[in-house]
């Protein structure tokens, strides 16, 4: 571990550094298997002030049919996985919103929330005491970085991790990370060596054509962001089908609007997505995006999001237009430029309903980077 040198010339050491993160939470029901043990969605709870979920709070019954998932629904409700796109600009509160989400879907559905991380991004970070840490085969480099970017990064070993997150564990490829999945919260960083991908593709009945001068649709030269398209296809085909979210920051930067047939053949990845999320309802996966405008993710995703939700700082619709997939919104006037982090208004065709979350700090400013470095696999 390298150690941090302020730009006062004070130094900080990785060890100082970890001690500021909250220890990770080892009492739960999940980790001793006492039936008496409280669960984590409690705990969580009880950590971030949040109230058990009222479902009578929401007098358009909209917040809690996003995020109820069931079997078999009462009339007007929806039955199976749900979906929701929030866009707003940076500042406006997403990763807040996602991070209330997922404990919001822990304690009503007990179900496995699945987020995507990032290399340059963590914003799971409030989550990680009651988090397990998901890798690929590889080397893994992890560094925490300072809120000031002149500021030098501490650099830490994987195993250093384990005083921020609960557990962490490595996958193979997406089947064997669909299959050790256990419900709770997931932080999951893609393979940029694709392993398994392509055989993904080859089992299901969804057959995409790759880019001309290639024979997979999948290789370790792709983003490593397509690795996505693959866990999706994985899930819906083969399962567990489970009760499952998949909290998808920045979902513009695997559907963008822009997509083209180019040599990573992420147009066709992106139709192959579009055309997995007709069965993902049924299936039990739920599908949350964010983005910072409606525009950056491609039309075919688009269409198949039904709900909305409109983050403060901005204004909310008051037309349909530029909202693929909608004829009409229910919205006439601006509400939501006026509002502040921590109240959004959620919305489909016909209705529309505000709601209020709290904020929910780390305790601290560093920022954690995680690098995987590609293990390539002999068979993809």
């Amino acid at each position: 571990m390298s150690s941090y040198q302020h730009r006062d010339g004070l130094e900080t050491t990785p060890a100082e550094v970890l001690e500021e993160f909250k220890d990770p939470h080892l009492k739960s029901r999940e980790v001793t298997g006492h039936p008496g043990a409280h669960r984590d969605a409690a705990n969580m709870r009880r950590h971030f002030g949040i109230p058990p979920f009222d479902p009578d709070a929401f007098e358009w019954g909209l917040v809690d049919d996003v995020l109820v998932h069931e079997v078999d629904a009462d009339a007007g409700r929806t039955a199976g996985g749900t979906d929701v796109f929030a866009v707003g600009a940076p500042g406006s509160g997403k990763s807040s919103l996602a991070n209330y989400w997922a404990v919001r879907l822990s304690e009503i559905n007990d179900e496995k929330v699945v987020w995507r991380a990032s290399p340059s991004r963590s914003e799971w970070l409030p989550l990680a005491p009651w988090a397990t840490l998901w890798l690929p085969e590889g080397d893994v480099e992890a560094r925490l970085r300072p809120t000031d970017p002149r500021e030098s990064a501490v650099r830490v070993g994987v195993e250093d991790l384990e005083a921020i997150v609960r557990d962490i564990e490595r996958y193979a490829t997406p089947r064997d990370l669909n299959d050790s999945m256990d419900s709770g919260i997931n932080i999951v960083y893609p393979d940029p060596a694709m392993s398994g991908c392509e055989t993904v593709v080859e089992r299901s009945a969804r057959q995409v054509e790759p880019p001309d001068g290639r024979e997979e649709l999948f290789s370790p030269d792709d983003p490593t962001k397509h690795w996505w398209f693959a866990w999706v296809l994985d899930r819906v085909d083969s399962g567990p089908h489970d009760w499952t979210t998949w909290i998808c920051d920045e979902i513009g930067d695997i559907c963008p609007h822009g997509a083209r047939k180019d040599s990573y053949a992420t147009y066709q990845k992106v139709e192959l997505l579009k055309d997995t999320w007709v069965d993902a309802r049924k299936h039990h996966l739920s599908i949350y995006g964010f983005g910072h405008a409606e525009a950056d993710v491609h039309g075919m995703v688009r269409r198949k999001m039904r709900w909305r939700v409109a983050m403060p700082t901005s204004s909310n619709p008051t037309s349909a237009s530029g909202i693929v997939g909608f004829q009409t919104v229910p919205m006439r006037t601006d509400m939501t430029s006026e509002w502040g982090p921590g109240r959004a208004l959620m919305f489909t065709e016909s209705s529309f309903q505000q709601f209020r979350w709290k904020p929910m700090p780390t305790g601290t400013d560093w920022k954690l980077h995680v690098r995987v470095n590609p293990h390539i696999s002999v068979s993809q």
